[in-house]
């Protein structure tokens, strides 16, 4: 590699590290399904032992929390998809400035 080519790859990632951003998308759509079935479950359990009623409540927040899951990871992953087009194209008119 050439001192050219290491003045404009200087504060770049390499092609390898551009793919970890996209790999963590679904890693962190999965810790947010985790963390609202944990916390409906807390929830459902603390009521279901207020109000002694076994699984009910539990079972109910927990099914009912499925649409709110759904729909927070399709906006995250959306929103995730969209920062990286936009840095993308922000990367591809440098890359274009720099030629």
């Amino acid at each position: 590699m050439d001192e050219m080519d290491k003045d404009r790859n200087e504060g770049k990632p390499l092609d390898g590290n551009k793919k970890l951003p996209l790999g963590l998308i679904p890693l962190q759509a999965g810790c947010l399904t985790f963390a609202l079935a944990t916390v409906a479950i807390l929830v459902g359990l603390w009521l279901d032992t207020r109000l002694g009623t076994a699984p009910r409540w539990m079972l109910i927040l927990l099914i009912g929390s499925a649409p709110f899951t759904l729909g927070g990871v399709f906006f995250f992953v959306r929103a995730s998809l969209r920062r990286m087009r936009a840095q993308a194209a922000v990367d591809e008119g440098e890359d274009q400035h720099d030629e």
